[in-house]
């Protein structure tokens, strides 16, 4: 982070500790020069209580709220933008690689407190009013539920701009024209879903940027989750919805960071949904992938989860970070447990991560009571990690543990007894590669020597659902043949990533081969061009924009094809003959030591020297980059916390 937003959370950590009317005058000498626009607002609703109640929220918080704004992110956007409708690949140029590497964190923090306008304020505040006191359901909500979950000004660090009446007048007469009734869960489900197909959602993750704000998203529908989940809000918010987002830091089935809306019902409880899922609102509904634990993008400032945490610089600074309110609870219920810890550490916080291949990210803490520590509300079936901070590192400080039906399993090294292990992945097979693969059942590769295949034979035809990536199969022809063509199975696309042919059985060297005419790739891709169906990479892939979408390949002259490579779309995540793997198993507070390096030379790695009971991690050392650990249970690797 730089310099200034350092110096920045350092002051809040202090200023989150006062009382309400502290706050407020603290966030009055904050605001500095700008004083005079904040203390006009208070002036201007002094006769109206509940207009200055909000307007004290507002202002009293507004010292934790800041943006980005700069000609350069302008620059970034107007790229962004160019992002074609449903698909999002910007085709590579100049401009596109200039700014691909463009950190808008090195840009300064532009705080709230000390730019928001008289105006701007007022209008957001008389329009969050107008539009609560339009809606049937706001009788159901207090007034600190409305401050927090319509009143809000902004969802991050986007531009300040005026955005309310923009929206409402867009989106206001759909509503009426969707649902005219009085019940906010059947209103919000009918935009919910015309949500989903107004206007394609282009997916781009290409550039690294703050928040886009309420004004670019209303005109370009691009990003990534977080555009989509700010687009809600502001759509949701300025029609008179409790609408906010709830996020996972890091999901071990993905490796990646989510976010989600949610709306607050009537009956108290957040109904989660997300416009780009065809599924209604409900409890705990999100993506399916494991998430560990969960938080819920506030406004207002959050009460310390234990006493003394936001002061604690040894913690992580997600759990200090007093605008996340922890909600896992609401998810996976809550529950309680104690880990044991090494006694050797100091401090009142342990803090708990999830593992990833470049180290553990914090998730949580947890309070320490000597040599355990009690942890809260966390979600079952994932793997946490013991942390402690030394000298700015969180490093173990105990074994790795999961809870299983309402039990702590600790993975607990036994070095006096030793188990073996085949292993045939780094990484869990998730459902959507297994589609993948299983797609290609019934896909024959054909042979002709007319180029058109006027006249053909059927060399190989898929029959069941590859189980790896590298499948040799046998063929038998009746003659040679200088072309070869693969057709997927009927009314399906082609995701094929290699297909390569030998002459004998026996052979390691696939006969030269060129893809010469196929159906053009989805949404016309590069990078889904036929090329990619034996360029000898076997991530990249032919997905053919028809069904039926055929490639032909030329082997120059007819040859004798007595095996065939077929390779599905997957993740290359399978072990692969010549590359170079180590292994490791978790150690507690000594980390991770190894078990040995291998060179695969079958689809399978075998150790013989695995401590029982330990938490284990395999790394190709010759290429990729996602890495899960496992562990043994009845003699075969089990991976958790997958879709």
């Amino acid at each position: 982070m730089n310099r200034n937003l350092l110096l920045l959370i350092a002051v809040l950590f202090l200023f989150s500790c006062m009382g309400t009317e502290d706050r407020l005058e603290r966030a009055l000498a904050l605001s500095g020069e700008n004083r005079a626009e904040l203390e006009k607002v208070l002036e201007y609703y002094k006769d109206d209580s509940l207009k200055y109640r909000a307007a004290c929220f507002l202002i009293e918080n507004m010292p934790y709220h800041y943006g980005y704004e700069d000609v350069r992110l302008d620059s970034v956007k107007a790229i962004l933008a160019t992002a074609p409708l449903g698909d999002g690949y910007i085709p590579d140029s100049e401009r596109k690689r200039k700014w691909k590497s463009f950190n808008y964190k090195s840009l300064p923090i532009l705080q709230d407190v000390q730019r928001m306008t008289a105006a701007l304020l007022i209008e957001n505040i008389d329009g969050a009013f107008e539009a609560w006191s339009r809606v049937p359901w706001a009788k159901y909500y207090s007034f600190d539920d409305f401050c927090e979950w319509i009143l809000p000004y902004r969802v991050g660090d986007e531009p300040l701009e005026s955005w309310r009446k923009a929206y409402y007048d867009h989106y206001h007469p759909i509503l009426d024209s969707l649902y005219q009734g009085d019940n906010i869960l059947e209103a919000a489900i009918a935009l919910n879903k015309f949500l989903k197909y107004e206007t394609p959602f282009s997916p781009n993750s290409d550039f690294d940027l703050p928040h886009l704000g309420a004004k670019y998203l209303l005109k370009y529908r691009l990003g990534t989750c977080k555009e989509t989940t700010d687009h809600t809000v502001y759509i949701f918010r300025s029609l008179g919805f409790p609408v906010g987002i709830d996020e996972y830091l890091y999901s071990p089935s993905n490796q990646n960071s989510h976010v989600w809306n949610i709306l607050k019902n009537t009956d108290g409880r957040a109904l989660s949904f997300w416009y780009m899922d065809s599924r209604d609102l409900a409890v705990g509904m999100t993506d399916g992938r494991k998430k560990g634990k969960v938080y819920r993008m506030q406004y207002g400032i959050q009460g310390e989860k234990y006493s003394g945490l936001y002061k604690d610089k040894s913690t992580p600074p997600v759990v200090r970070n007093p605008l996340l309110k922890d909600v896992t609870e609401e998810y996976f219920g809550s529950n309680e447990y104690s880990v044991r810890i090494d006694r050797k550490i100091k401090g009142q916080f342990v803090a708990l991560g999830i593992f990833t291949p470049f180290g553990y990210v914090p998730v949580d803490v947890a309070l320490r009571d000597g040599e355990q520590a009690v942890v809260r509300n966390i979600e079952p079936e994932v793997i946490y990690q013991p942390l402690y901070n030394k000298e700015g590192l969180f490093q173990p400080c105990g074994y790795p543990f999961m809870i299983k039906d309402d039990t702590v399993r600790t993975f607990t090294p036994d070095m006096e007894k030793k188990v073996s292990l085949a292993i045939k992945r780094k990484y869990p097979l998730q459902n959507h590669i297994l589609e993948y693969m299983s797609w290609m059942t019934g896909s024959k590769i054909e042979g002709s020597n007319d180029v058109n295949f006027r006249s053909k034979e059927v060399l190989y035809c898929i029959t069941d659902t590859p189980r790896v990536n590298v499948n040799f199969y046998p063929s038998h022809p009746s003659r040679p043949y200088r072309y070869v063509r693969f057709v997927p199975r009927n009314g399906w696309r082609a995701e094929l990533a290699e297909l390569a042919f030998y002459e004998d059985v026996q052979d390691d060297t696939a006969i030269s081969s060129k893809a010469i005419s196929g159906c053009p790739p989805v949404d016309g891709d590069p990078a889904y061009a036929m090329d990619k169906a034996n360029d000898g990479d076997w991530l990249t892939f032919f997905f053919s924009e028809e069904a039926n979408g055929t490639v032909t390949f030329d082997l120059q002259h007819p040859v004798w094809i007595r095996k065939i490579l077929f390779v599905p779309r997957n993740d290359d995540n399978f072990i692969t003959p010549g590359n170079n793997y180590e292994l490791f198993y978790q150690s507690g507070t000594s980390g991770w030591k190894s078990l040995g390096k291998q060179t695969a030379t079958t689809y399978e790695l075998v150790y013989s020297n695995i401590p029982d009971g330990a938490l284990l991690w395999l790394r190709n050392l010759t290429r990729g980059k996602e890495e899960q650990v496992f562990y043994i249970e009845n003699g075969e690797q089990c991976f958790v916390g997958y879709e």
